[in-house]
């Protein structure tokens, strides 16, 4: 146990170190094609997160996350040659992206054994919410969306 976390406080204290300068890129994985396949890549990671005895979760983890900085990299590009729509388009994957990542990742901690922050009923209803907010009309993919969010939401003690 000490060695691995040697071996993260070491991952951090050069992440940290290097913030204040400009990012750091070290292409450890790569996969291609981040645009289309970061979400999927992400689900992967999560239902292996899901399975006790998966041995690939940390792997996949890391292939998401290589998707998540050459999403911010394009965006960064992006920026910098005046495409604005490509630049946000770019950072609204990360964003969502990181966004699906921290929910499941409080979703996992409330298995047994785990400390728990947030209730995942508490996460699902967020999401109901936000659809109704957000859907100014009424359409069958965002109805049917809400009506299994519905059901999943129930069916949690």
């Amino acid at each position: 146990m000490a060695q691995i976390q040697s071996l993260m406080r070491a991952v951090i204290n050069f992440y940290n170190f290097n913030n204040r300068n400009a990012p750091v890129v070290i292409t450890r994985v790569k996969e291609h094609d981040s645009e289309r396949m970061c979400m999927d890549r992400l689900e992967r990671a999560i239902f292996d997160s899901c399975d006790e005895d998966c041995k690939a979760t940390p792997s996949r983890y890391a292939i998401w996350g290589e998707d998540i900085r050459s999403l911010s990299i394009s965006a960064k590009e992006a920026m910098k040659n005046g495409n604005i729509e490509q630049a946000e388009k770019s950072m609204n994957q990360v964003i969502n992206s990181m966004g699906a990542f921290i929910d499941a990742q409080l979703i996992l901690s409330n298995l047994p054994g785990n400390i728990s922050f947030v209730k995942s009923k508490d996460i699902i209803k967020s999401y109901i919410t936000s659809l109704l907010e957000n859907n100014e009309a009424s359409d069958p993919e965002t109805d049917y969306l809400i009506d299994s969010m519905k059901e999943i939401m129930n069916s949690i003690e």
